[in-house]
């Protein structure tokens, strides 16, 4: 899974966390806020303000984002990391296909 789609994957994950324990209140801050209270930036912030459009948890009002329902369970993602001894496995390939390279 490409460094990108894990990140966004994440913060989505976290983006229903904090609105199911609203922490993240309607209307939604600015993006600019939300990629500083995220720590990404604003091209993450509005791919995951996308994605939760799709889903129906977000409707976009003007230029700001309002929450029409509670996120569920499925709107996440699980298993966004892949366990240790698979990372260290990609890791060895990797790192045996630069050697040979040179």
């Amino acid at each position: 899974m490409s460094r990108n789609l894990n990140l966004r994957q994440n913060v989505i994950n976290q983006m229903l966390e904090g609105i199911a324990q609203r922490h993240i209140r309607s209307p939604l801050p600015a993006q600019a806020a939300l990629a500083e209270m995220f720590n990404i930036s604003r091209t993450t912030v509005r791919h995951t303000l996308q994605y939760l459009h799709q889903r129906g948890i977000l409707e976009k009002v003007a230029d700001t984002y309002v929450i029409v329902r509670e996120p569920q369970e499925e709107d996440g993602f699980s298993e966004l990391t892949s366990p240790i001894e698979q990372q260290a496995s990609q890791f060895e390939q990797a790192f045996f296909e630069m050697i040979n390279q040179r």
